[in-house]
């Protein structure tokens, strides 16, 4: 997994550094399998993030699709998580697609105005503004910004 995502990552930088945590035995517990998370920090000190985990077994049905769900390899694993990781990147914002419902709960707390970038808002993260309205009455004025293609929430 570690080199077939570092070898996704050396298209663009040389300098990746991809620590791992191996464990086995008793210290997984009922794990499944395996996965892998990749966490990029910005120059401005912001974490992207991206993680997939392996199916369970793949010769049980999958309830959505009544199909066998087709396990991956680690290489597969280890290519598909860091292509994720480089679309959040090139989403821009200050946090993950996973992680804007959250950033939108956090900007709540202070009693002035909060401002934040995300990249493209997700379906999650509208609804996330949707219940913040409906439930607390708080409203978000959504300014999108051309020059970075990132939109910038703002608490009234």
């Amino acid at each position: 997994m570690v080199y077939a995502a570092r070898g996704v990552f050396n298209n663009f930088i040389p300098d990746v550094h991809i620590f791992t945590d191996h464990r086995s035995g008793p210290a997984v517990g009922r794990s499944p399998g395996y996965g892998m998370s990749l966490v990029a920090e910005t120059t401005t000190g912001c974490l992207i993030s991206a993680d997939i985990a392996s199916t369970e077994k793949a010769d049980e049905m999958d309830e959505d699709t009544e199909e066998k769900p087709e396990v991956k390899t680690l290489e597969d694993i280890g290519i598909e998580v860091a292509s994720i990781l480089l679309g959040e990147i090139k989403q821009g914002g200050v946090v993950d697609s996973t992680h804007q419902g959250l950033l939108f709960l956090r900007a709540l707390c202070p009693l002035d105005v909060s401002k934040v970038c995300v990249g493209a808002l997700t379906p999650y993260g509208i609804e996330t503004l949707r219940n913040i309205r409906d439930f607390l009455e708080v409203k978000f004025v959504i300014k999108p910004d051309t020059s970075t293609n990132t939109a910038s929430p703002f608490k009234k």
